[in-house]
C-alpha cells in the first residue's frame, strides 16, 4: 500500500467510523449500501478504500452502478429504514431522482453521503482530494465556534486582497451556519469534502467597494484560474470594467444579468475551513475546491436559507462562487484571517 492508498484508506475508514459512525451501538444494526463506479480514477480510489473497509461489514450491501437497474436501485434506497446509511462515489451525478436524492433520504432519516463529480478532478490531484476528505472534525467544530461567536454579533467585516483592494460591510450579519460534518443533527447529508461556515449582510446597501478575483467556475464545474482582477461592488451590485477580466467571466455578469433583472448580486459570504485545499494545492473540481481553508463570495441572488429576505416575486435561479485574492478579514477590528490562515 502506497502513501496514497494508505490516505484513501485511513479517511474512508474515518468517515465510516467516525462521521457516520456506523459501528455505533445506536446504527450498527441498520443497513449500509455503498453505490460506487469505477469511471474515474478519484471514483476508483475511494472506491475501492470503501469497499475494503465494508468487505466484512455482515450489513453492508456494495452496488456497481453500471450494473444495477436504475428504478430498482432508487426503490431499494428510497425504501431504507430510519438509521440506514447510503455513500455515493460519483464520477459525475447518477442522477437518480428529479432532484437531488440525499434530500429525499434525509427526510426519511436516511444518513446520505455523497463524492460526486470526482471525474472533474485531474489525476495528480488524487493526493489533495484524499487529504481534503480527511478526518478533522474537532479541529472544525472548534473553528465553527469561534467564528460564529464573533460573526454573529458584529458589526462590520473587512477583507482586504494582496494588491489592497478592500471590501467593506456594515450594519451586521446574518446566523452564521454551519456545516462541520457531525451527523448528530438533521441535516445528514452532504458532499465531501464539506467543512463550512456561512453568513451574509444584513443590509444589501451595505456591501460595498471593490474586491480582487482569482478564480471563478467554467461551464464544465471546474475551476478557471486567471491573473487577478477586480471587481467592483456597490450596493451589493457587481460589475466589473476592469480590462484583464477575463472573457469567460464577462460571459457569467452577462448571463446572471439576463436571469435576474439586469443586476449581478453578492449574497452569500463563505468561510471554509478546510486545510488541505488552498491557491497553491488545487482540486479542479468546484464543489471540492470552495471547501478551501480560505474565503469565497456567491454571486446570484438565489439564496435557500436566507430566502425570506426577498420578496417572493424576486427570481432567484442560481448562484455561482468567486474567489477573492484574500490577505486579510477582520471583524470588526480583530485581525481573524492573515496569510492563508486563521488566527483565532
Amino acid at each position: 500500500m502506497n502513501i496514497i492508498e494508505q490516505k484513501f484508506f485511513e479517511a474512508t475508514k474515518n468517515i465510516l467510523e467516525k462521521n457516520l459512525k456506523i459501528y455505533d451501538e445506536r446504527y450498527v444494526d441498520f443497513p449500509v449500501i455503498l453505490v460506487y463506479d469505477f469511471e474515474s480514477p478519484v471514483s476508483t480510489e475511494v472506491s475501492k478504500w470503501y469497499i475494503a473497509n465494508l468487505k466484512d461489514n455482515e450489513n453492508a450491501e456494495i452496488i456497481d452502478f453500471s450494473t444495477a437497474n436504475k428504478e430498482e436501485l432508487k426503490a431499494k434506497l428510497l425504501s431504507l429504514q430510519e438509521n440506514s446509511t447510503v455513500i455515493l462515489v460519483q464520477s459525475t451525478n447518477f442522477m437518480l431522482d428529479d432532484f437531488r436524492i440525499r434530500l429525499n433520504l434525509n427526510n426519511a432519516w436516511v444518513w446520505c453521503l455523497e463524492h460526486r463529480h470526482l471525474a472533474y478532478i485531474y489525476d495528480d490531484q488524487l493526493e489533495n482530494y484524499a487529504d481534503a476528505i480527511s478526518y478533522n472534525t474537532p479541529f472544525y467544530e472548534e473553528l465553527w465556534e469561534k467564528l460564529k461567536k464573533l460573526s454573529d454579533v458584529a458589526e462590520t467585516m473587512t477583507f482586504v486582497c494582496n494588491d489592497g483592494s478592500t471590501l467593506k460591510i456594515e450594519g451586521g450579519f446574518e446566523d452564521m451556519k454551519l456545516n462541520t460534518w457531525n451527523y448528530e443533527w438533521k441535516n445528514r447529508w452532504w458532499n465531501l469534502p464539506i467543512w463550512e461556515n456561512f453568513t451574509e449582510a444584513k443590509i444589501f446597501d451595505n456591501v460595498n467597494w471593490e474586491l480582487t478575483i482569482y478564480a471563478f467556475p467554467d461551464d464544465k464545474l471546474q475551476v478557471e484560474f486567471c491573473d487577478p482582477f477586480k471587481i467592483k461592488i456597490e450596493k451589493s451590485i457587481v460589475t466589473c470594467n476592469d480590462p484583464k477580466c477575463p472573457d469567460n467571466f464577462r460571459k457569467i455578469l452577462e448571463f446572471i444579468a439576463l436571469s435576474e433583472q439586469g443586476e449581478v448580486m453578492v449574497r452569500e459570504l463563505w468561510f471554509w475551513l478546510n486545510p488541505w485545499i488552498w491557491k497553491n494545492k488545487r482540486v479542479a473540481d468546484i464543489n471540492t475546491y470552495e471547501r478551501q481553508k480560505w474565503f469565497h463570495m456567491s454571486i446570484w441572488k438565489k439564496h435557500q436559507i436566507y430566502r425570506s429576505k426577498m420578496h417572493k416575486t424576486v427570481v432567484q435561479r442560481y448562484h455561482i462562487d468567486i474567489f477573492p485574492d484574500i490577505k486579510e478579514i477582520y471583524i470588526d477590528d480583530k485581525l481573524i484571517f492573515s496569510e492563508w490562515d486563521y488566527l483565532i
